[in-house]
C-alpha cells in the first residue's frame, strides 16, 4: 500500500538531499518543516481590499476563486513565519493598515518544498498554497514575486490550452490563482511585491478514478520515522523486469515531456525528484507522470522559432542562451533524479548498469530531437558559487560530458 502525498512528501525524502553542500540547509522554524512530528499548522490570512493587490487566474474552479477573492475584497496567505519576523516589512505594514485578520485560520500541512502548503479544509478541491517564504532553503531565499506569481499562471494557462500537442502520460498541476499586493516601490531594481499562489491539487486533464500521487525521490528515499524500510521503488518493480519498469514508467516519458514542452512551449521542465510525481492506479500501476512548479526557465529562442506570441508572458525567467537547458536537463533531472534512481536499482540488481540506463535515453532523445545541439550546450552547465545582484546563483561550465543525451 503507498502511502498518501501528503505523507510520502513529508517523510520519504530522508537521505535524498545529497546534490549540494547546501541542500539539506534551511532556515525554516522546526514547526515548519516538513520533516518534523508536527502534524499541521495554521495559517491565518489577511482580508485586504481588492485595490491593494493584483490577481492572476487560470480558469480555477468556482469554489477555490470564491474561496479566496471576495467581492471587495481577498484573502491574502502569508505564512505565520513572515508575520513573525518581518513586522516591519512595507507589504504586510499596508495590508494590516487598512485590512484585518481573516476571520478563519487556514489549517495547513508542509509539503517537501516547504513554502507550499497542502490546505487540510479544502472544502470540494483539493488544493494548495505556495506562499512567501524570504527564508534561505538550500542556496537561496524563497520569495514570491508578483512576477513570478504572474508567470506561474500565464505557463499554466498555455499548458491548459495546448495539452492536446503533449503526451496522454502527460499530466500537471494547474496554478489557477496568483494574488500579490502592488508594488510599492516603483523606483526599485526589480519589484519586490509578493503574494501567493493557489494550486489545483487535481492533475490536469482530470480523471474521474482514484488515483495516488507519489513524488519521484520517494521512490529512493528514506523514511523519516523507519529509515530500515526497503525504498518504494522496490514495491513498485515487484515481479516485472527493473530495466523496462523504469525505462517505460519513469524515464523515457520524463524525456519525452522534456523535450515535447520544449518543442512546444519553449518550456524547460525542471523535472527533478521533487517536481515529478508517479500517478498510480489502485494496483499500484503507473498512469501518468505528473509535473509540479511552473517557475520554468523559457527559451525565447525557440518560441521565436516556432511563432509563438511573447504577449501573453511577463520577463521572468526568459532566456537567449542555453546553459538553463543544460541545468534542467543534465542536472536537474539526469544527475539528481535519474541517477538516484539507478543507484536505488543497481543496490537490489546488481546484474545491471548504469549504462543499460543511459544509453536507451540518450537514443530516444537523439530521435526526437534532431536539432537539440541550436539549444543545448556540448558540456554540461550547472549553479556556480557567485551570485548575482539578487544573490541568485551564476551559471558556471563544468566541462563535463552529458551523460543521459549524445
Amino acid at each position: 500500500m503507498i502511502p498518501s502525498l501528503e505523507y510520502t512528501d513529508r517523510y520519504y525524502n530522508e537521505g535524498t538531499r545529497t546534490y549540494s553542500s547546501l541542500a539539506d540547509y534551511t532556515e525554516a522554524d522546526e514547526q515548519y518543516r516538513p520533516n518534523s512530528t508536527y502534524d499541521s499548522f495554521s495559517l491565518v490570512p489577511l482580508r485586504v481590499l481588492k485595490s491593494q493587490v493584483n490577481i492572476y487566474s487560470a480558469n480555477p474552479s468556482a469554489q477555490l476563486f470564491n474561496r479566496y477573492i471576495y467581492e471587495n475584497e481577498v484573502l491574502f496567505c502569508i505564512h505565520p513565519q513572515v508575520l513573525l519576523n518581518f513586522k516591519q516589512d512595507p507589504y504586510i505594514i499596508s495590508m494590516k493598515e487598512k485590512g484585518e485578520v481573516g476571520k478563519r485560520a487556514i489549517s495547513v500541512v508542509p509539503s517537501s518544498s516547504t513554502r507550499t502548503l497542502y490546505v487540510l479544509d479544502d472544502g470540494d478541491i483539493s488544493h494548495a498554497l505556495k506562499v512567501h517564504f524570504p527564508f534561505r532553503i538550500s542556496r537561496y531565499g524563497r520569495k514570491m514575486r508578483d512576477e513570478v506569481i504572474g508567470q506561474a499562471i500565464n505557463i499554466s494557462l498555455e499548458l491548459e490550452e495546448g495539452i492536446k500537442h503533449l503526451d496522454d502520460d502527460f499530466a500537471f498541476l494547474r496554478e489557477v490563482l496568483g494574488v500579490s499586493h502592488k508594488n510599492l516601490d516603483i523606483l526599485s531594481a526589480r519589484n519586490e511585491n509578493w503574494g501567493y499562489l493557489v494550486r489545483d491539487m487535481r492533475p490536469f486533464p482530470h480523471v474521474s478514478e482514484s488515483r495516488t500521487l507519489l513524488p519521484g525521490f520517494a521512490l529512493y528515499g528514506r523514511n523519516f520515522f523507519d529509515p530500515e524500510k526497503p525504498p518504494l521503488l522496490y514495491q513498485l518493480i515487484g515481479n516485472e523486469n527493473p530495466l523496462d519498469f523504469v525505462l517505460g514508467n519513469i524515464m523515457l516519458p520524463i524525456i519525452r515531456h522534456w523535450v515535447d514542452c520544449f518543442l512546444r512551449f519553449g518550456y524547460m521542465l525542471e523535472p527533478h525528484g521533487q517536481n515529478v510525481l508517479l500517478e498510480l492506479n489502485e494496483s499500484g500501476g503507473v498512469e501518468r507522470i505528473v509535473h509540479r512548479d511552473l517557475s520554468v526557465g523559457i527559451d525565447m529562442r525557440r518560441r521565436r522559432q516556432i511563432g509563438l506570441s511573447q504577449g501573453n508572458l511577463n520577463n521572468y525567467n526568459r532566456m537567449e542562451s542555453g546553459e538553463f537547458n543544460s541545468i534542467t536537463y543534465d542536472m536537474f533531472m539526469g544527475g539528481h533524479f535519474f541517477d538516484a534512481v539507478v543507484s536505488c536499482c543497481l543496490k537490489r540488481y546488481p546484474q545491471l548498469t548504469v549504462e543499460d540506463f543511459r544509453a536507451p535515453c540518450r537514443q530516444l532523445f537523439a530521435e526526437i530531437f534532431p536539432e537539440y545541439r541550436k539549444f543545448l550546450p556540448a558540456t554540461v552547465h550547472y549553479f556556480s558559487e557567485k551570485r548575482d545582484q539578487f544573490n541568485k546563483p551564476l551559471y558556471k561550465d563544468t566541462g563535463k560530458s552529458p551523460e543521459w543525451r549524445p
